[in-house]
């Protein structure tokens, strides 16, 4: 008796961690939080519970939720932000760009931006070839968070692309971008996608879903 009465209880508590991660993609998706945690907090509040799920269980259902609000819509974006990524990253090479962030991952918000590292810590450098590669700067930030926050980085070039989607490229110093750091979402280290990888995902899998054991999705 004792054991199946924890049972019913075992089960309600996975509901409503699931909810909380539910309305936390949903906060996140709509922008009206930045920070995961700060999402989920306002989720669990919301459903007067101290529960808080992983990020990994939100970022989930950030894919859950985009799907049902765009359909097949999402995956044509998902393929279009990785091929504007790809165009960037190649007026790039000499910096051995990698794509990371939500487009490397393929779980993507309507406001997600394509996040680039490079290699090079000569910010005038990188700029002037991106002033030859024709595309609009729209502001250039230092970033002064401390370490280990800061995992290396540099500056932070805002640029808009070729297909009107904004670009960050972010430069690190070079033992930084040897050595990334562990992902706080899904606890990989954030190696991401390098041209030659970038290619082959377009070719092959253009919406896969590069998650650590996540499955693979294509069109």
């Amino acid at each position: 008796m004792r054991e199946n009465s924890r049972k019913p209880r075992k089960s309600r508590r996975r509901l409503l961690r699931d909810l909380v991660a539910f309305e936390a993609a949903k906060l996140l998706y709509n922008g009206e939080y930045k920070e995961y945690i700060d999402a989920k907090r306002a989720a669990a509040e919301s459903l007067k519970t101290s529960i808080l799920p992983s990020n990994r269980e939100v970022a989930l259902k950030i894919l859950e939720y985009a799907l049902e609000v765009e359909g097949e819509d999402y995956w044509r974006r998902l393929r279009e932000l990785r091929e504007e990524a790809l165009e960037v990253m190649e007026n790039l090479s000499e910096f051995n760009p990698r794509l990371v962030g939500s487009v490397w991952r393929g779980i993507i918000k309507p406001r997600s931006d394509i996040d680039i590292e490079v290699d090079s810590e000569d910010l005038e450098e990188v700029k002037r070839r991106i002033d030859e590669s024709g595309y609009e700067v729209l502001g250039v930030e230092r970033i002064n968070v401390p370490e280990p926050l800061r995992h290396g980085s540099l500056w932070r070039i805002k640029v808009r692309g070729g297909r009107g989607h904004e670009v960050e490229i972010i430069l690190k110093e070079h033992s930084s971008y040897l050595n990334p750091p562990r992902c706080d979402i899904f606890g990989d280290p954030k190696k991401g996608l390098n041209i030659s990888e970038l290619r082959r995902v377009l070719r092959e899998m253009p919406t896969a879903l590069l998650i650590p054991e996540g499955r693979k999705r294509w069109r």
